[in-house]
């Protein structure tokens, strides 16, 4: 038995980098892993590997259009997505990530302690790995789980022809048709990608619009998008009730808005994740379920002492970066009640970035319109499309818009929604925007250089005022 300071359970971006925190104050630290290689979903299964088929779908379309920017040579017709190339690549970027978690782990002095960790109660941590089960004590401890991706009764994922996020990362052929059930982040982004590389797409969602959790016209416009310039088969306000699995295909039963029976080559189940807080001790502990997740203070604490929760176990947005900053959190935290002079400032959850990585890109902080509404607030708003700007134009995405909703009194900026070119990029400029508490006012008379994509921000304050100048 070893004891430490801190144990950090799960090595995500929440977990490593709690892990590295907490030594970087002086713990005693160790980051228990139960895959081989450190990363955790995020790294392996979720928003690493899944951005690399996203660029390989961004670079197939561009040479499609080569001839557009005057190269010659490339036969677009003769193209095709080599898929074993793709997850080649895919691996390889994984590895590299993975490769450098493990040599900040040696740089920190974190002991990394592979196997399944679960709680033991009494700030006991069991680490069950091949050779057996170690028990570790720790003063502190940081449960960081995370998530896996959501089954339905009934669609439940085989990995042949019904599918699930971890599935399809590792797909050996193109689906000549794949329905996708969910048009959340996870559903449009792999919609985005097969759409690209050729595909037949339909996507299905039980809500009213695509991404429900963006601002409203950011779902329509993009469900727009996607038919015209994708050709996709958007279903919302439908459901499937029922698949017939072949080997060959998948017949799946829809209910709703737009009903009927689809024929496909393969179903997407992308439904959401959920939280693995099962056979991780938490019965052995104080802490508080909420819902399937662990119940925790604005510092990450849980009913159990010394036990802290973050990322996918806990009912905050399932991000990496909001994990990471839970994980500075907590982590602090622990140093602070160990007598280590730090002083933790708990995540301010309504200056949340999230990003949607599909083609054109979402990206978006704070309130949404209605949102804004619904706390109370007198709102205004104001759009601008990309499509007068130069840069949009000479990169050739001059799609989508950014909106920003306002307070109509003072002009404080509540959120700003973005749907076009490099929209993940240009959230970091928003992020910017609402930490310094700008006004519509203020925005208006900061100077952004030409030609850029960020010189819709100014545009975009002065539409709230109806004076745009490029409109």
């Amino acid at each position: 038995m070893a004891s430490f300071d801190l144990i950090v359970i799960g090595s995500g971006p929440g977990g490593y980098i709690a892990a590295i925190r907490g030594a970087q104050l002086g713990l005693s630290t160790a980051l228990v892993e139960k895959d081989t290689v450190l990363g955790g979903t995020c790294l392996h299964r979720g928003c690493i590997p899944a951005k690399t088929w996203l660029e390989s779908a961004h670079r197939f379309e561009q040479m499609q259009q080569a001839a557009e920017f005057g190269i010659q040579g490339v036969d677009a017709g003769a193209l095709r997505a080599d898929l074993a190339a793709i997850v080649k690549r895919k691996n390889r970027i994984v590895l590299k990530n993975a490769k450098g978690i493990e040599f900040l782990m040696k740089k920190n002095k974190v002991t990394v302690l592979k196997g399944f960790g679960r709680l033991g109660g009494k700030g006991k941590v069991e680490v069950q790995g091949e050779a057996g089960t170690e028990v570790h004590e720790a003063k502190r401890i940081i449960l960081a789980t995370g998530s896996v991706p959501r089954d339905l009764p009934g669609l439940e994922a085989d990995g042949r022809r019904v599918l699930n996020s971890d599935h399809i990362l590792e797909i050996p052929e193109l689906p000549s048709h794949l329905v996708i059930l969910g048009a959340g982040a996870i559903g449009v982004e792999f919609a985005s990608v097969f759409a690209r590389l050729g595909s037949k797409v339909t996507l299905v969602e039980l809500l009213d619009s695509v991404l429900p959790i963006e601002d409203e016209a950011v779902g329509q416009e993009l469900a727009r998008i996607f038919t015209k310039q994708h050709k996709m088969d958007i279903r919302c306000g439908t459901r499937i009730t029922g698949v017939e699995r072949f080997e060959d295909r998948v017949i799946c039963h829809l209910e709703g808005l737009k009903p009927g029976t689809l024929e496909a080559s393969h179903l997407l189940v992308a439904v959401g994740r959920a939280p693995v807080t099962g056979g991780v001790g938490l019965e052995q502990t104080a802490a508080i379920m909420d819902r399937g997740c662990v119940a925790v203070d604005a510092f990450m604490r849980t009913a159990e002492p010394g036990l802290y929760a973050i990322g996918d176990v806990v009912r905050t947005p399932w991000l990496a970066h909001v994990a990471s900053d839970e994980g500075l959190v907590a982590a602090e935290h622990a140093a602070q009640s160990l007598g280590v002079g730090v002083h933790p400032h708990p995540v301010n959850y309504d200056r949340v970035p999230g990003c949607t990585y599909c083609d054109p890109e979402v990206g978006s902080i704070g309130l949404t319109e209605r949102a804004a509404r619904e706390r109370g607030f007198e709102v205004q708003v104001g759009s601008f499309p990309f499509m007068p700007m130069a840069k949009a134009n000479i990169v050739g995405e001059p799609h989508g818009f950014i909106k920003i909703v306002a307070e109509k009194k003072y002009g404080e900026i509540l959120g700003i929604h973005i749907l076009g070119p490099k929209a993940t990029e240009l959230v970091a400029s928003s992020v910017a925007i609402l930490a310094g508490e700008l006004t519509v006012d203020a925005l208006i008379q900061t100077m952004y250089p030409h030609p850029t994509l960020n010189e819709v921000f100014p545009e975009a304050a002065r539409a709230v005022h109806g004076r745009a100048l490029n409109a």
